[in-house]
């Protein structure tokens, strides 16, 4: 479920604020993408629309061939499964454990749960919580919230992996460690876009980067060469 494309898609908002322009894009499963350009390039927007959270207002976005702009309700819920998402601001539940903030979108869709303990554990030992699986969000450092955040994107284990400015709010090497995850989760096959305006650790990860100007791509190259 991890192939995306966007064909000619537009969004304009009521204002008449062009957010996105005629964007043509395609994404492979498996790959791993950078969006970056300047505050209000369109990089939120563009991830919101693949979250299926606003449509477009002219377009098409494909997901393995199906156009999720016009599924049923049901089938959204679907897609939604597939889908993980990572934030600056990570919204953590403060009275909650680490496990429990984790459980949370697996004890939504109703697991079993022998199956969300087994889960749960092995999203925590991914990003390296597991021995902090009791504490509270409060005990951590901000470079770990960040990583229980990622944990409960993770652990439903979805085919698209979109992250907002994951890295906002770290200092250069803890945002270097919360790369190299997203890139762990690449080599199983999840497609991951990332929204960052951070140039020096975009260039230094040798992936797909993809500048917004204006609602419109304006460079599209990998590791330098367009």
């Amino acid at each position: 479920m991890g192939h995306i494309e966007f064909h000619q898609v537009t969004k304009r908002f009521d204002n008449g604020h062009e957010a996105l322009k005629d964007i043509s894009v395609e994404f492979d499963e498996g790959s791993m993408t950078f969006l970056t350009g300047h505050s209000g390039a369109g990089k939120s927007t563009f991830l919101k629309l693949l979250m299926c959270l606003d449509q477009p207002s002219r377009g098409q976005i494909l997901v393995n061939g199906v156009n999720v702009t016009q599924i049923s309700p049901r089938r959204l819920a679907y897609y939604r499964q597939n889908l993980g998402a990572v934030y600056q601001d990570h919204h953590l539940l403060a009275h909650r454990t680490v496990f429990d903030n984790v459980a949370l979108p697996l004890r939504v869709s109703g697991m079993r749960e022998k199956d969300i303990v087994r889960r749960v554990r092995a999203a925590l030992s991914r990003v390296g919580l597991l021995p902090k699986e009791q504490l509270f969000p409060g005990h951590l450092s901000t470079g770990e919230q960040q990583r229980v955040g990622i944990a409960r994107a993770v652990v439903p284990r979805p085919k698209i992996l979109l992250a907002d400015e994951p890295t906002g709010n770290l200092d250069p090497e803890l945002s270097q460690d919360i790369m190299h995850l997203f890139e762990q989760f690449k080599q199983v096959g999840t497609t991951v876009i990332i929204a960052s305006h951070d140039h020096d650790l975009i260039e230094s990860m040798n992936s797909r980067i993809i500048e917004l100007g204006n609602g419109s791509i304006v460079g599209d190259r990998i590791d330098g060469h367009v």
